[in-house]
């Protein structure tokens, strides 16, 4: 593997406080594990949330309006700001509070902080706790990955395979099918065998290539 860049640094646009992102998110090691949802996990690369929860501020900020204070070579990094955090995404409960607090988000942002919070129940302890243990927010959740998957279009074919996957965990098969038509590659295979065998849960998958037909 190519040696890895070194993170950046990113300042929250209402209170200053700084976090770390990394530049290497679409490129995954060996050791990573991704998940039918597009989440992965990875000894080497962390992943850049779509909204990063700040420690400081009532609502997070996308990565994109974070300010660049830094794109340190490592000796910077490490001489000036390895003490910093790693960005990460508000708790399902502060994902859940932004979407309701939040008014007229443009698309991408609403995409953004919705995918979060279906990432938040699927791969969290306190999002599955929140979920098993707490209707409202149950029902609030599965508001949110429909209104997620109204969102996502069928012209891009990385958001068009995330729409069937989300029809797939929702049990709606027969449009996952729909959607999967022209798809290969293992992650539009195993979603397909998944909805064949009528299994809503999301799973890992082996192998990360994809590709449309």
């Amino acid at each position: 593997m190519q040696k890895l860049l070194p993170p950046i640094v990113l300042e929250c646009p209402e209170c200053g406080e700084k976090y770390l992102v990394s530049p290497e998110s679409n490129r995954l090691s060996e050791n990573a594990t991704i998940y039918t949802d597009g989440y992965f996990d990875d000894d080497q690369i962390w992943r850049t949330p779509g909204i990063i929860g700040c420690v400081t501020c009532e609502l997070g900020f996308t990565p994109q309006t974070g300010k660049v204070i830094a794109t340190p070579d490592w000796d910077d990094f490490y001489q000036n700001w390895s003490e910093i955090k790693k960005a990460a995404p508000p708790t399902a409960g502060s994902l859940a509070l932004e979407l309701r607090a939040r008014r007229n988000m443009n698309p991408e942002t609403e995409k953004s902080i919705r995918k979060e919070f279906w990432y938040a129940v699927n791969h969290t302890e306190k999002g599955m706790s929140l979920f098993s243990k707490n209707e409202k927010f149950r029902n609030f959740w599965f508001e949110s990955l429909n209104r997620y998957e109204e969102l996502l279009g069928t012209e891009n074919p990385d958001e068009k395979l995330i729409k069937a996957e989300i029809n797939r965990h929702l049990g709606r098969f027969e449009a996952c099918f729909s959607l999967l038509d022209g798809f290969s590659g293992s992650l539009a295979e195993t979603i397909r065998q998944e909805a064949i065998k009528r299994n809503t849960f999301i799973i890992p998958v082996t192998g990360l290539k994809i590709s449309a037909a």
